[in-house]
């Protein structure tokens, strides 16, 4: 017996289309357009099964051993496709494919996460004055001793777990940025240490809950950091990037040696 697709509400239009940014996440086509002479948008999308809902018994057969979801209909198994997408997703059905759009989901529903856990979770203002100096300053970065700065500490926290393109990233900051955010830092404790020390745990427990989420990917916790970071203060988020690199070295964001 086939299992009936239901009518979705409104709302869950509204949160699938939003965690595709307007566009198809296959060929990146809008997926709300205007007919023409009318100023009204229209719905230029269809809610695509990543497993299928009713498999044929070609797609039963590519299927055999894998588990379908608790939920066939939950929105966790579905996704808003352009129609030309979703139909060759559904008749040219390869579990490449699947496992593509599977992976592509698990992101939207990862980002959706992180946003939730994001406004559960404060920032103290003394971040804005430090992201205010890091978009503040010039180019030209002063020579770092190595009694000043040990680059190890980012290759033994970034050793796995992490893209060479992102590691590459991070200690670019790290390098460029670390002495001068430091001794800003400094400047601040100065007038009041426990606000300093109370910013530095409010990113250590964001880090640890990214962390728990994203156990195995280091490339997802470092930037939900930093877009916590941005989101929060409303500063940039490569001003956030680099106060996020800036704490991978200086031992909040990622522990030393971990694996």
């Amino acid at each position: 017996m086939s299992t009936k697709r239901p009518d979705y509400s409104d709302n869950q239009h509204s949160i699938l289309y939003a965690e595709t940014s307007g566009c198809c996440p296959l060929c990146a086509q809008p997926i709300l357009f205007s007919k023409k002479g009318s100023k009204r948008l229209t719905k230029g999308y269809e809610i695509a099964h990543i497993y299928p809902l009713n498999p044929t018994p070609i797609q039963a057969k590519s299927l055999a051993g894998r588990a379908p979801p608790p939920e066939i209909n939950a929105l966790e198994n579905v996704i808003a496709l352009c129609p030309t997408c979703h139909t060759k997703f559904d008749k040219d059905f390869k579990l490449e494919e699947m496992d593509r759009l599977r992976s592509i989901k698990d992101g939207f529903l990862a980002e959706a996460k992180a946003r939730t856990t994001a406004a559960q979770y404060a920032i103290q203002e003394e971040i804005y004055t430090i992201l205010d100096n890091i978009v503040a300053l010039d180019g030209d970065a002063p020579e770092i001793s190595p009694a000043r700065f040990d680059i190890s500490t980012v290759d033994k926290k970034l050793r796995v777990g992490m893209s060479p393109l992102q590691k590459h990233e991070i200690k670019m900051y790290a390098v460029n940025f670390y002495v001068r955010i430091r001794d800003h830092i400094r400047l601040l404790e100065q007038n009041d240490q426990l606000a300093i020390r109370i910013m530095q745990n409010q990113i250590n427990t964001y880090y640890l809950e990214m962390q728990k989420q994203h156990p195995d990917n280091k490339d997802a916790v470092f930037n939900f950091v930093a877009q916590w970071i941005s989101s929060r203060t409303g500063r940039s988020l490569l001003a956030a990037k680099v106060l996020t690199s800036f704490f991978v070295q200086n031992c909040e964001v990622f522990d030393a040696g971990a694996e």
